[in-house]
């Protein structure tokens, strides 16, 4: 209770630091004024749509740090803002409520000190040493799924953030092993005097945060505080006793010690810890947010009986594929479209506008549009190419095939020209990305699982093999332009070049097996032991076994020939 209470003061004294911040700032717009148009009313670019990424520090509470035998760490989020109600609109301040939603990963540095007792064992001819062993790697990894409540309170180009998401938290197990090693009699004798498992932990947790956001213009910057209060991570201690009390000198004998017995203890605390994030956020503007209702033409006022028109900054054009469903870019953006053989019945979508409050819209000011790929007329469906555009802010848009794309780099461009002045302006230019077919690629395989083995260092005898539970695969066969995609237990996947006679790395198991192309797309006329997914099962027998033992296995003890 004490660590939450001083993890909430030091996140209190974090979110009144960003408050006098977010209040000392100096009233001014944000982004920057378009030439020739004074607006009125406009919305701080803190009440749009927002996406933003971001990474920073993750720190455990003490208690929950030092029972699950993790430090500090790290974690890395990405998240969306969907405004919903609008609170309060001014030209110097705008107030928003609406959805957060986001997903993230965390890794906290497992930090272990040996927890078993240590045991003198009668005969010994040095005092005994004590070794740890950390499983599952060096980091606690996990990952977080998010949704909740976001208000923006934007003052000029600062957004102050209040959040609240109700978040699901999952991180993986973990092993901590206390090995005690003595010499007795002439022999060198092993044994686990502790072994700690903290449990897979997966469930419900809440998250608070507090942000400040600043925007130069559409792409701002951000800081974060947030406290993490997740859900119970239970943990077990297994406790190796000697059999009976040591002798008046604190001396076990080996008879005691081969008679011990192992005593576990089942225990569970609360996930929380502070995190500390910094990071860049995007402001995503609706069309009625570039137009807003009240404007006041200056400088650049022109009649309709005036030819001289002229073209204005900031376009609004996209690209988009395939029509209607499909991703979209803007200009000096880059789309790309993944190989799909049914793509040769679809579109590619232009859409542009000269300028919302530009003199090209309607009437005699109607613009005429040209749109070039690869610096030749387009194919264009409907009207034709060039064409008249008359929408006004509204973006007239065109369909291009897409079998009159080329394969690798297309550059698609808008010109727009007023037919009475001969102005012409370059909307802007996208980048097209068309990948083509994947390399054909072939393979049938054979792979022999083999037991993995590792080396343990003891004293006068520092090679012994050891199995370890995990199994690797000899390859043997043909393929091309292929490799193998293995799954091991947990999801995790990996990648494996083929080599001929080869050994792929080791894995536990369960282990699903099938080959793919060098871009790892399936190859389905490929097969692994005449199948094309091959799966070993736990079925097959490496087990985690230790040093072999002479004649006897004694319980808790490894006595390595």
């Amino acid at each position: 209770m004490k660590t939450n209470f001083t993890l909430m003061r030091r996140a209190t004294v974090f979110v009144w630091l960003l408050f006098f911040i977010a209040a000392g700032a100096q009233e001014a717009r944000p982004g920057q004024p378009i030439k020739g148009v004074i607006v009125k009313g406009g919305k701080n670019p803190g009440g749009n749509l927002l996406i933003s990424a971001g990474g920073g520090g993750l720190f455990p509470g003490n208690t929950y740090g030092l029972d699950s035998h993790v430090g500090n760490g790290f974690n890395g989020n990405i998240n969306l803002y969907i405004p919903l109600v609008t609170l309060n609109s001014s030209e110097t301040n705008y107030a928003s409520l609406g959805l957060n939603g986001g997903a993230g990963f965390f890794g906290m540095k497992k930090d272990y000190n040996p927890e078993g007792p240590v045991y003198n064992i009668a005969g010994q001819s040095a005092p005994p040493s004590l070794k740890t062993e950390i499983g599952s790697g060096s980091r606690q990894n996990g990952f977080i799924g998010e949704v909740g409540a976001q208000s923006n309170f934007s003052f000029s180009k600062f957004t102050v953030s209040p959040i609240v998401n109700l978040a699901y938290i999952s991180s993986k197990e973990s092993q901590f092993t206390a090995v005690q090693t003595s010499s007795v009699n002439g022999q060198t004798r092993s044994f686990e005097t502790s072994k700690r498992v903290i449990s897979k932990t997966d469930g419900l947790g809440i998250i608070p945060k507090l942000r400040l956001s600043y925007f130069p213009g559409r792409i701002g910057f951000f800081v974060e505080g947030s406290y993490w209060a997740g859900p119970n991570v239970k943990s077990a201690t297994t406790i190796f006793k000697p059999s009976g009390t040591p002798n008046s000198e604190g001396f076990y004998s080996i008879d005691q010690v081969m008679a011990g017995k192992y005593e576990t203890v089942e225990t569970k605390n609360k996930l929380n810890a502070l995190g500390f994030n910094v990071g860049v956020v995007f402001s995503i503007l609706s069309k009625k947010e570039y137009a807003p209702k009240n404007t006041e033409i200056v400088n650049e006022s022109q009649a309709k009986t005036n030819n001289s028109c002229v073209c204005l900054s900031s376009p609004t054009a996209s690209v988009q594929f395939p029509n209607v469903s499909g991703p979209s870019i803007n200009p000096g953006g880059t789309l790309t479209i993944p190989y799909n053989p049914a793509n040769s019945t679809k579109f590619l979508r232009v859409e542009a506008s000269p300028h919302p409050y530009n003199s090209l819209n309607t009437g005699t000011w109607a613009s005429i549009i040209t749109i070039l790929t690869n610096g030749v007329l387009s194919t264009l469906s409907p009207a034709g190419n060039p064409f008249t555009h008359t929408g006004g802010q509204n973006p007239s848009g065109r369909l291009i095939p897409f079998s009159s794309l080329n394969v690798g780099i297309n550059t698609i461009c808008i010109n727009v020209k007023c037919p009475y002045s001969g102005t012409t302006c370059s909307i802007g230019c996208f980048t097209v990305m068309v990948e083509g077919p994947p390399a054909t690629s072939s393979g049938n395989i054979t792979t022999t699982p083999v037991c993995c083995t590792k080396f343990v260092v003891v004293p006068g005898n520092p090679h012994k093999e050891v199995l370890t539970g995990q199994v690797k695969f000899k390859m043997t066969g043909t393929v091309v332009n292929a490799k193998l995609k293995i799954v091991s237990a947990g999801g995790v996947v990996s990648y494996e070049n083929f080599v001929q006679n080869g050994f792929t790395a080791c894995y536990t198991m369960p282990v699903d097996i099938s080959i793919v192309s060098n871009t790892n797309l399936p190859v389905t006329s490929s097969t692994v032991n005449g199948l094309p997914v091959y799966r070993y099962s736990v079925k097959f027998g490496c087990r985690e076994l230790g040093p072999k033992l002479p004649v006897q296995v004694i319980p808790g003890i490894k006595i390595p020939q």
